[in-house]
């Protein structure tokens, strides 16, 4: 059955928030993405390349408290160009940072944590470094 589908990947990751627009707020002035000017009835969405970002209001009778902290899935990572950069902005607007920027399969790379308890991932590289160990060596 699966062989039939045409299934291309992501085309859209949203995440459930206690407040849409405090969030919003985050991700805009903190993180710097612009905002899609269409209104949708839920959420928020943000002009991210090449997957579309949003934010969505949670029910409210979510309990917040009973999530795991850190909230670690899905595992969400944002493609910067200088991670190094974007970590120490992060810490100069007191954004938590879970782990440190180390250098890894995808360059440079640092966890943070947004206002709703969500861990992100900011990354710089695409593809492994020239002699970066492949899988199984």
């Amino acid at each position: 059955m699966s062989r039939n589908l045409d299934l291309k990947g992501p085309a859209f990751v949203g995440l459930k928030v206690r407040d849409v627009e405090a969030s919003a707020r985050f991700y805009e002035s903190v993180l710097g993405l612009r905002r899609d000017p269409e209104v949708f009835p839920r959420g928020i969405a943000f002009l991210t390349y090449p997957i579309p970002f949003g934010l969505i209001q949670a029910p409210p009778d979510t309990n917040w408290e009973a999530l795991p902290r850190p909230i670690d899935t899905p595992a969400i990572w944002f493609k910067v160009a200088d991670s190094q950069v974007a970590h120490d902005a992060l810490v100069a607007a007191g954004v938590t940072i879970l782990r440190p920027p180390t250098d890894g399969r995808f360059g440079r790379q640092f966890t943070f944590l947004d206002p709703d308890g969500y861990a992100l991932t900011i990354y710089d590289r695409d593809a492994p470094a020239e002699g970066w160990p492949q899988a199984g060596h």
